[in-house]
């Protein structure tokens, strides 16, 4: 004998439905978050860069991959030596900035605004604006860690006034960033000689504003 069975109540079918799609609308908004972040990031890497390049965030499936990434971006370089085309910055690179332009970073720049003596949470958005300018940097074709950190912590200011900041902002970031970056660097990191105000490797000598 055949039994029926009881079809699922409207309220189920809607409860499944929502399980269904949340995830799919939160991936799709998170998408597009992204996207927009790296569309606002391409143009100021490309100025930087001398050329038309991009920046990659991670997605969802990235960040679940690498919850510990500590990296804050890389450029590859293939075997003949080409440069990359594009940046991938990681996790929290891509965090900080993406709150700087969302205007989630008000209280650290408020900090910025009067002063360049700020704490590790305004060292941490210097340090995120300073690698997107590191991996610009990288994407000219310039592959030494101490000669692009010297041009990049010289970049910082233009770079962080493209994503929004005021130029005393961008001003104090920069020497902020070139006061305590240092010492939480690797060593083949560290400024190489020429790298001051007036020096070979000051990008505008003629410009008393260091860096």
């Amino acid at each position: 004998m055949r039994t029926r069975t009881a079809p699922m109540p409207v309220w189920a079918k809607a409860a499944v439905a929502a399980v269904l799609l949340i995830p799919s609308v939160a991936w799709l908004v998170d998408r597009q978050d992204r996207v927009s972040l790296q569309n606002r990031l391409a143009p100021i890497a490309s100025e930087i860069a001398g050329r038309k390049v991009g920046v990659r965030c991670p997605g969802v499936f990235g960040r679940l991959l690498a919850p510990g990434d500590t990296a804050a971006g890389r450029v590859s370089v293939d075997a003949d030596g080409r440069v990359s085309d594009h940046t991938d910055l990681r996790t929290a690179t891509c965090r900080e900035l993406d709150a700087l332009v969302d205007g989630g970073r008000e209280r650290e720049l408020g900090c910025a605004e009067r002063s360049n003596a700020c704490g590790d949470d305004v060292q941490a958005l210097a340090w995120a604006i300073g690698t997107l300018a590191h991996e610009s940097v990288h994407l000219r074709g310039i592959l030494d860690e101490a000669l692009t950190e010297c041009y990049a912590m010289q970049y910082l200011a233009f770079t962080a006034e493209q994503l929004g900041t005021t130029p005393q902002q961008a001003r104090n970031l920069a020497l902020l960033h070139w006061e305590t970056s240092p010492e939480k660097k690797p060593e083949q990191y560290q400024a190489p000689p020429g790298c001051e105000d007036g020096g070979k490797l000051d990008v505008r000598p003629a410009d008393p504003v260091w860096p």
